[in-house]
């Protein structure tokens, strides 16, 4: 049995849901794949949390609580390092929120894990979008990996097939639904309802965010598309030189229009070139399906992406749970890819 030490940096949805899986997986981890998941710590950004016993907190109620703050395992000032060098190594799974303009707080979790010498699997796209390259070089240099399906599509694996179940093959193109706010918004649009509607609805119910702007202006399907495409096709490509329009304050009209015309209007993610010596562009916005299409019928919160290669054809995968235990499973299975002998 490898036992494997967890540091979690992070307490919010996804970070919540995070805590819960790994109880409820942890005795189907050793079972199944002869791996000991032992979450040591929990960083916030005012201190940290040391668990000391993994029996402790398989008990129902451990955690009952709104805060880490209310714990008596609760010790300010204790930072994410100093949890590094008390167990070692092992994995920081980052569940901190995404930052497209600085990063942070992820860029400075990454550099500290991949300096201390430890693995990283993150939900946060920041860090990697802004500085992928810095960081696969310090990873590389220190034999460690960084995983990021959670940041890419939640629970859709995205990085597995291009990456993975792609191997051999060139991948000529890529197209995604990648968004489940504005993938929900745009079916409900499509059953009758106003954008503003639909937005509010999406939003009572837990789908959107308070303040939705990266969802519906494109912004966070750009970069998960930037960040697939960089994985799987080994490219430089930046933020700033993606073309991104958004479905905001989109009308009745035009989704009727395309309703009439036999079509489906999704928010789609591309990455393209327009000959084999040209370079890679990403650009997302509105796009007008054939309901052929592979992803027509990827509605509601659904996400899909399809890749177009030489060997073997279109491959396109659809589906995937878009809430926080969807994305808290795609933090597990990379834990589990980096140390399962069988992945």
């Amino acid at each position: 049995m490898e036992k494997i030490n967890i540091v979690q940096v992070g307490f919010g949805h996804v970070g919540r849901a995070f805590f819960e899986l790994i109880k409820e997986k942890y005795e189907y981890c050793q079972q199944r794949y002869d791996l000991q998941l032992e979450l040591r710590g929990i960083v916030r950004h005012k201190g940290s949390i040391i668990i000391s016993s993994t029996q402790k907190i398989l008990s129902p109620s451990y955690f009952a609580y709104e805060d880490l703050y209310s714990l008596a395992e609760w010790i300010e000032a204790i930072t994410l390092t100093d949890l590094l060098e008390e167990f070692g190594s092992g994995v920081v799974v980052d569940c901190t929120p995404s930052n497209l303009i600085t990063g942070e707080p992820s860029l400075s979790i990454t550099r500290t894990a991949l300096e201390n010498g430890w693995h990283v699997v993150t939900a946060a796209k920041g860090a990697l979008v802004l500085k992928p390259n810095e960081l696969r070089a310090l990873a590389l240099k220190n034999r460690l990996f960084i995983k990021a399906s959670g940041a890419t599509a939640a629970a859709l694996p995205t990085l597995d097939v291009g990456c993975h179940s792609l191997a051999g093959a060139e991948v000529m193109a890529i197209e995604g639904i990648l968004n489940g706010t504005t993938n929900y918004i745009l079916t409900r649009m499509a059953e009758g309802l106003t954008y503003e509607q639909a937005l509010a609805e999406a939003q009572e119910k837990g789908i959107a965010e308070p303040d939705p702007s990266q969802d519906v202006e494109g912004w966070d399907t750009a970069a998960k598309m930037v960040l697939i495409a960089n994985e799987v096709l080994g490219t430089e490509i930046k933020l700033s030189e993606v073309k991104v329009s958004g479905i905001k304050g989109i009308s009745r009209e035009i989704v009727d229009k395309a309703q009439k015309v036999g079509k489906t209007l999704k928010l789609f993610g591309k990455c393209f070139r327009e000959s084999s010596d040209s370079p890679w562009k990403v650009e997302v916005g509105l796009a007008l399906l054939d309901f052929d299409h592979p992803l027509a019928r990827v509605d509601g919160t659904n996400k899909g992406i399809i890749f177009y290669t030489d060997t073997m054809g279109w491959i396109a995968v659809a589906g995937g749970k878009s809430d926080p235990r969807g994305a808290a499973a795609a933090l597990l299975k990379d834990i589990i890819s980096i140390y399962w002998k069988g992945f």
